[in-house]
């Protein structure tokens, strides 16, 4: 289901199974490369910055369960491990039974990140057994051809 290019995709298809109050990582974790200044020092890289700055596209691919509602957190960190790094942003919840189709997106924040970005499936209500989700990085509200 790759959009601009199948490296940018958080989750394709992923089932999300946890238990509520729990959180399940993406299938990939992105290593962003690192961003020397004119000077040829090493910075941490921007990569929400301009007016067009990339977008977090979250799509229910399965309905989820009807009592279990699913946020989308972007996460960075300094390890592949973004779990326990720091939250930037998120989708806001969607709601139990959310249909197949239905999609959020949001601009990656400016500011620095650090070197690896993931997402985090946070799951409330009840346990998620059956909904899944895609998830990418685009150039903006993408509808994506399947």
């Amino acid at each position: 289901m790759a959009i601009i290019d199948s490296k940018l995709e958080f989750s394709d298809a992923q089932v999300i199974s946890c238990a509520s109050g729990s959180e399940a990582i993406s299938e990939h974790v992105f290593q962003m490369n690192a961003v020397k200044n004119a000077w040829g020092t090493a910075i941490t890289g921007n990569y929400g910055e301009g007016n067009n700055g990339l977008m977090v596209n979250v799509r229910i691919a399965t309905v989820l369960n009807a009592s279990a509602r699913l946020k989308a957190k972007l996460y960075t960190h300094t390890t592949a491990s973004v779990l326990s790094g720091t939250c930037i942003a998120d989708s806001g919840w969607f709601a139990g039974s959310a249909a197949a189709g239905t999609k959020k997106a949001f601009r990656l924040p400016t500011g620095t990140m650090q070197k690896y970005v993931g997402l985090g499936y946070s799951v409330s209500g009840s346990s998620m057994t059956t909904g899944a989700v895609d998830a990418w990085l685009g150039l903006g509200h993408q509808t994506p051809s399947s």
